[in-house]
């Protein structure tokens, strides 16, 4: 007997429900509901979780601050992929003991031979780097939340330069102060804190203790290989069906720890159109999903349902002659019907919002579009968002 076969309908069907897309259900949505749902938000660009949200929930910038500020029930952390994610603080632990000691080992190392060959220092790097650690916490611990400048300020080992191309034809030395601090946050041992700027499309974090943030010890520290099967097991009662090839790309994790993940909960294989290798759901999972219809959405760039698959032709059209991914791979700002992406979208300097769809959608669809793009510049108000890593359409919808 075969595998059963979900096709790219079902499977869109499926992503307009357990994504929460569309209208429904939007209004008795709360902050933390959705972030549950996801599990992970992407966090690079800081407006995206905000506007991930919006999308999802009636929920004002305000509700999202209660929560990562004053509740503190969401987590912005570096992790998978090295990547910040905003996160509910039951997936911390799942994220960051599935992938953080890779990843701590590799930014370690790579910032090591910097520090060594800057000319900046005369002492070995690796106790350079461990002392400069040490002067980072210890003023934290007794000045309370800091921004990267005014940590540099104090601890002057922050200021040493280096140049992280020095092959390049022109030098471009940097500081190493955004680079220990990335690597003491995927460490666990101190967290972003409030943004100081006007808004929630500002990078210019404070840091403080994880401790002091989350008020425990640190964080939960557990066996890899029970991390990522309990992070899969949450990735996957939303996003699945996935393949191995989908989970090894969204995790940066090899394909045999994927496996492993995969035999460990049982996951069950599902066989999926246009694709050779099966996808995987979760054993328990029924594949229902409503057949609605006509359900629009305007995602941010960088939303985690347009980053949630590697073999994606079944939602997104992502060939370069499609202008809706950077040159590296990262997902602009995306309109969404029936699951599937039907253009791009982004913010003038007045504050419209300017749609740019690639298909004949219908007049009824227009008109949603239309009425989702007015929602969200209310939304917005007098903040401006400018996206972290444009596309060819963002940057024609702008220049039009």
């Amino acid at each position: 007997m075969g595998l059963a076969r979900v096709t790219d309908e079902h499977r869109r069907r499926l992503l307009v429900d357990r994504h929460l897309l569309g209208g429904r259900g939007r209004a008795d949505r709360t902050v933390s509901e959705v972030a549950g749902a996801f599990a992970l938000m992407h966090s690079t660009d800081p407006s995206t979780p905000y506007l991930s949200l919006h999308a999802r929930a009636d929920v004002s910038p305000l509700d999202v601050d209660h929560a990562l500020y004053v509740e503190r029930s969401l987590f912005r952390h570096t992790t998978i992929r090295r990547t910040v994610f905003v996160m509910p603080l039951d997936v911390v632990a799942l994220a960051h003991g599935a992938y953080n000691g890779r990843l701590v080992a590799t930014l370690r190392k790579r910032l090591i031979g910097w520090i060594d060959a800057s000319p900046d220092t005369t002492v070995a790097a690796e106790a350079f780097l461990r002392a400069t650690e040490l002067a980072v916490i210890e003023l934290l611990r007794t000045e309370g939340p800091m921004t990267g400048v005014a940590l540099a300020a104090v601890v002057p080992a922050l200021q040493v330069r280096f140049d992280p191309m020095p092959s390049a034809t022109s030098a471009r030395p940097m500081r190493i102060t955004s680079r220990v601090l990335e690597l003491l946050a995927a460490e666990g041992r101190i967290a972003r804190g409030r943004p100081t700027g006007r808004d929630f499309t500002s990078a210019s974090w404070t840091w403080q203790l994880t401790d002091d943030w989350l008020g425990t010890p640190g964080l939960e520290q557990m066996d890899g290989g029970a991390a990522l099967a309990g992070l899969l097991e949450r990735h996957l009662a939303t996003f699945g069906p996935a393949t191995v090839t989908d989970l090894s790309w969204w995790s940066g994790l090899p394909k045999g720890q994927i496996r492993a993940a995969l035999d460990g909960l049982r996951a069950r294989p599902v066989a999926l159109d246009g694709i050779s290798e099966s996808g995987y759901v979760l054993t328990d999972d029924s594949l229902d999903a409503p057949a609605d219809d006509g359900v629009v959405a305007l995602l941010p760039g960088l939303d985690s349902t347009t980053m949630g698959w590697k073999q994606r032709t079944w939602y997104v059209d992502d060939r370069p002659s499609a202008g809706l991914f950077d040159r590296n791979g990262n997902a602009g700002p995306t309109i969404w019907l029936d699951g599937r992406v039907v253009g791009t979208w982004t913010q003038r300097a007045d504050g419209e919002i300017a749609v740019d769809l690639v298909a004949d959608i219908g007049s009824d669809a227009v008109a949603a579009v239309e009425a989702e793009a007015e929602r969200t510049a209310d939304w917005l108000g007098p903040t401006r968002v400018k996206w972290r890593y444009p596309t060819p359409r963002t940057r024609r919808l702008l220049d039009a």
